[in-house]
């Protein structure tokens, strides 16, 4: 359900393969930025992601965790959606 959630509210935005298990999702960033640069824009936003580098050999995505609540993954959506829209 939360798996769901998430990737239903990024889906629109960001890049990204639905997963089929575990409790994470590796969307792409917009072209033109990094991962890292991604992940600054979160950080100033107090979301906390990580970028794709962290985990694999791709600058070009970020990794996010959605085992939290709801609400926290509802207001990480929100700040995702608009720290993506602000690179297009």
């Amino acid at each position: 359900r939360k798996r769901d959630l998430f990737y239903n509210g990024i889906k629109d935005s960001l890049e990204v393969v639905k997963p089929e298990g575990a409790f994470y999702i590796f969307p792409k960033v917009p072209e033109g930025t990094t991962g890292g640069e991604f992940v600054k824009r979160c950080i100033e936003k107090s979301l906390l992601v990580v970028p794709g580098s962290a985990c694999s050999s791709r600058d070009t995505h970020i990794r996010i965790s959605y085992a939290a609540s709801d609400e926290l993954l509802k207001r990480g959506i929100d700040v995702l959606n608009a720290v993506a829209k602000s690179f297009r």
